[in-house]
């Protein structure tokens, strides 16, 4: 299924004020924490493609760490913010995908990055899917998604009023995944899931890294 109008619409209009929002309704410290673990999962050899870079705040902090990367997003608004954000970097290529379906070739990358994404798409196990498809054989595919859960309930409203405060209402299919729920949407896409942390001192995410499975008919050729 290819992404809709609403589920893009919505990120290119706070496309221009993106950044600076994000940071005042997550708090300062979460994104030294994403950080912190996101530049641990990948090697200097990686081919990466990124799906729902935004503006490329996330792009940004792994760029220097991997061979090549591929940050996509399906907003043009956001494509034009992460390009001028990563131009600095040669390894870089920036460009318009759908997640649900990208352009790319089948067993392309050896990982690929989502923050923030799979709790704001309709159907996040076919965008795995996608993210399967695309990976080599052993890929892994590394989530980041921020969450309210195992925050304190006054956390949690704070969260949200800061949310609509700058965004006035939620993004179309936006939820509130639990670590759980990552797990088990990676594993209903074809990951063994390796890794899962609760990450964050105030707000929270959950972070997840998969290992791309055989199927059952390529066990069986094997």
């Amino acid at each position: 299924m290819p992404g809709s109008e609403k589920e893009y619409k919505y990120w290119g209009e706070r496309a221009s004020t993106h950044d600076n929002d994000y940071l005042y309704i997550t708090g300062p410290t979460i994104n030294r924490e994403i950080k912190e673990w996101l530049i641990l999962q990948f090697e200097v050899t990686d081919m990466v493609l990124e799906l729902g870079c935004g503006s490329g705040g996330f792009s940004e902090m792994i760029a220097d760490k991997v061979k090549h990367l591929t940050a996509t997003d399906l907003a043009p608004e956001m494509v034009g913010k992460a390009k001028g954000k990563l131009s600095q970097f040669g390894n870089v290529e920036v460009q318009k995908e759908d997640c649900y379906n990208t352009s790319f070739k089948d067993n392309t990358f050896d990982a690929v990055l989502m923050v923030n994404l799979l709790h704001i798409v309709k159907e996040p196990v076919t965008v795995l899917e996608e993210s399967r498809r695309v990976l080599k054989d052993d890929g892994r595919v590394v989530i980041v998604d921020v969450t309210g859960c195992g925050m304190p309930f006054l956390s949690k409203m704070a969260l949200g009023f800061r949310y609509m405060k700058k965004w006035s209402r939620p993004a179309p299919y936006s939820r509130n995944f639990a670590p759980g729920e990552v797990t088990k949407i990676a594993q209903e896409a074809g990951f063994m899931v390796e890794e899962l942390n609760l990450i964050g001192k105030d707000t929270k995410a959950v972070c997840v890294t998969g290992r791309k499975t055989m199927s059952e008919d390529m066990q069986n050729e094997s």
